[in-house]
């Protein structure tokens, strides 16, 4: 038992130091798929969740979610241990062609340049697609995490939704250290607001999604933009969990056409993503 017990410290020590160690990664050491082939795209994630979702993370799922839906060839390779092996140290990162790029905005931009993509947005279009891109990686993201990591970091890392090859008791153990250091991550980016706060900033940010979209397909009209896959990544990846949160709660009863607009995204790039 006390070797189990230490097991669950030096677990727990490994999650706070993660990103610290992550810096020693060994960028630029060449690709980790020596033998990829030309204008193949190889997705490296955080491996596939239990509950169907395609990834926990909203990065992961946007950067798929492009890939998807501008029929580019990919691999998805899902596996903890290339996170030290990023170029910054996170997840997503790609390789294409040998060379590895991260970064979720700069992917989509490589991705864009190399295979000639293009939003065809201009004027007003062009500056609001930005401006949502940037709210929904920060702003809407961190307040999200409220409720997917700070409040039910026990639920999140549960091995029927994370997949964690890991016994129960460590799982909850770590949730205290993860919801911890999510907490602080959230007060530096929104300062410390309190419950109420918080809630009335999610709100905004998903009737801002609201306003733009309104009855059409998708943010920008009929076609798919990469800043929809942007808001389909943050709010796809805390909306689909199997629990209750702030934001069932908002587009289930205040803002339905948010939750039509996400379930048309899944169900039309994911065919083979359904519930049990």
């Amino acid at each position: 038992m006390q070797s189990v017990l230490k097991l669950g410290k030096s677990t727990v020590f490994s999650t706070r130091t993660l990103l610290r160690a992550a810096s020693t990664s060994l960028q630029g050491k060449g690709p980790l798929k020596t033998n990829w082939k030309e204008n193949v795209v190889y997705l490296y994630q955080f491996p596939r969740p239990a509950n169907r979702l395609p990834n926990l993370s909203p990065f992961c799922l946007k950067i798929e979610t492009f890939l998807r839906a501008n029929r580019i060839k990919h691999e998805v390779i899902g596996t903890w241990l290339t996170l030290r092996q990023s170029p910054r140290g996170l997840l997503p990162f790609i390789e294409l062609n040998g060379q590895q790029i991260s970064d979720s905005q700069v992917i989509v931009w490589k991705l864009q340049k190399h295979f000639d993509l293009d939003d065809k947005l201009e004027g007003a279009d062009r500056g609001t697609a930005r401006a949502v891109e940037r709210m929904v990686d920060l702003s809407t993201n961190y307040a999200l995490l409220v409720d997917k990591t700070v409040n039910n970091a026990h639920l999140l890392l549960a091995r029927q939704v994370s997949n964690l090859p890991l016994p129960g008791f460590i799982t909850n153990y770590l949730a205290k250290s993860f919801s911890n250091i999510a907490r602080k991550r959230v007060n530096g980016v929104l300062g410390k607001l309190d419950v109420a706060e918080q809630k009335e900033l999610l709100r905004r940010d998903i009737r801002a999604i609201d306003d733009i979209l309104g009855d059409k397909k998708f943010l920008f009209g009929d076609r798919i933009t990469s800043v929809d896959c942007s808001v389909f990544g943050q709010i796809g990846a805390v909306f689909y969990l199997p629990y209750r949160q702030q934001i069932s709660d908002l587009l289930e009863d205040d803002f339905p056409r948010v939750r039509a607009y996400c379930d048309r995204i899944r169900q039309h790039y994911y065919p083979e993503w359904k519930d049990e």
